[in-house]
């Protein structure tokens, strides 16, 4: 069975416009998303976290493996803007979920590291999450649910 995505013939020349049934497959993934957010909302709140601030635990924690992540580039992977991750990063701070370090290799600048209480809370919150995506995950995968490498096959040039 193919998807909306893939039944439509790559050479086909028409005027751009995504069919009904690629229209009902993205409205079909964002509801899912909706859905994804509103839970993943109510599931911060649960531990008293708003989802910004879970979503910068994860940055913090994801961030290179074996770096340590400075403001400017959380307020980069967060995409807001600096002040607004230094506002963030003490908040989190006061909370004792991050607590703010020393960069060895420039004094002025400093790094964000997860607290053992920020570990753990996003720990919690991580493992929620994971069990509601595999819950879930057809709703988000049935855009892409057929041959994985059609997706990544370049349109043929005229």
């Amino acid at each position: 069975m193919s998807t909306a995505l893939e039944s439509r013939p790559q050479e086909a020349d028409d005027d751009g416009r995504p069919s009904e049934e690629e229209l009902r497959a993205l409205a079909d993934f964002r509801y899912a998303l909706r859905q994804f957010l509103a839970f993943s909302e109510q599931a911060a709140a649960d531990v008293g976290l708003t989802m910004q601030r879970y979503q910068a635990l994860l940055a913090i924690k994801t961030f290179r493996e074996g770096a340590h992540i400075s403001v400017g580039e959380l307020a980069e992977q967060l995409l807001i803007r600096d002040h607004s991750a230094a506002e963030l990063v003490s908040r989190l701070e006061q909370a004792k979920l991050v607590k703010r370090k020393s960069d060895p290799l420039d004094r002025r600048r400093s790094l964000i590291v997860l607290t053992m209480l920020g570990d753990r809370r996003l720990a919690q919150l991580a493992f929620v999450h994971l069990r509601k995506l595999r819950a879930d995950k057809n709703a988000f995968l049935h855009l892409f649910d057929t041959q994985a490498d059609s997706l990544s096959q370049d349109p043929p040039t005229r």
